[in-house]
C-alpha cells in the first residue's frame, strides 16, 4: 500500500493547484468550503475527482467538523486524497438514490463509470455546525481499487 500512496504521489505531481472560478468544486472565488445541499455535495466531490483537483477535494471531503483539509496532517490529507483520486476516476457518474441514516447522515448509492468498469458507491454525506455539506466517506471505496490500474 505505501508504494501505491508513494506512486500516486509521484504520478499527481503538481496537480494540487487551486480550483479556477467556475470549476468543479470551485465556489468562484469565495473561501466558503462544503456545498449547499447533500446533493451538490455529491456534486462537487465528484466534478473535483474528475478535474483531479486536490485543493477542491480538500474543500468538500469533511466531518460535522468542517473540512478534512483543516483537521488533518498535509501528508496525511495529500495521502488520503491522492487515493480517492485515483480510485474514483472516472467518465461518467448518476447518483441513483439516497436514504438518510440512523447517525443524521444521508448516503447516496452512486453509480461511477471509467471506461468499461462500472461500480456503484455508497457515499455518506454529513451536515457540519455551518450548515454546509460535506462527503465523509465512500464506504465500499476498496471496491474501486480495480480502476487504479486502468488509467
Amino acid at each position: 500500500m505505501r508504494k501505491l500512496i508513494i506512486g500516486l504521489a509521484l504520478a499527481a505531481g503538481c496537480r494540487s493547484g487551486g480550483a479556477v472560478a467556475g470549476s468543479p468544486g470551485s465556489s468562484g472565488g469565495s473561501n466558503m468550503t462544503g456545498a449547499a445541499s447533500p446533493q451538490a455535495a455529491i456534486e462537487q466531490f465528484m466534478g473535483a475527482v474528475k478535474a483531479q483537483d486536490l485543493q477542491a477535494l480538500g474543500a468538500i471531503w469533511g466531518t460535522k467538523n468542517g473540512p478534512a483539509r483543516d483537521q488533518m496532517a498535509n501528508d496525511q490529507l495529500q495521502e488520503r486524497e491522492l487515493i480517492m483520486l485515483c480510485y474514483l476516476k472516472h467518465d461518467s457518474f448518476t447518483v441513483l438514490g439516497d436514504a438518510p441514516t440512523t447517525d443524521g447522515n444521508r448516503t447516496f448509492a452512486v453509480e461511477v463509470k471509467s471506461g468499461t468498469i462500472t461500480h456503484t458507491g455508497q457515499f455518506a454525506v454529513t451536515r457540519a455546525g455551518t450548515g454546509r455539506y460535506y462527503v465523509l466517506a465512500v464506504n465500499n471505496i476498496q471496491e474501486f481499487q480495480d480502476v487504479c490500474g486502468k488509467h
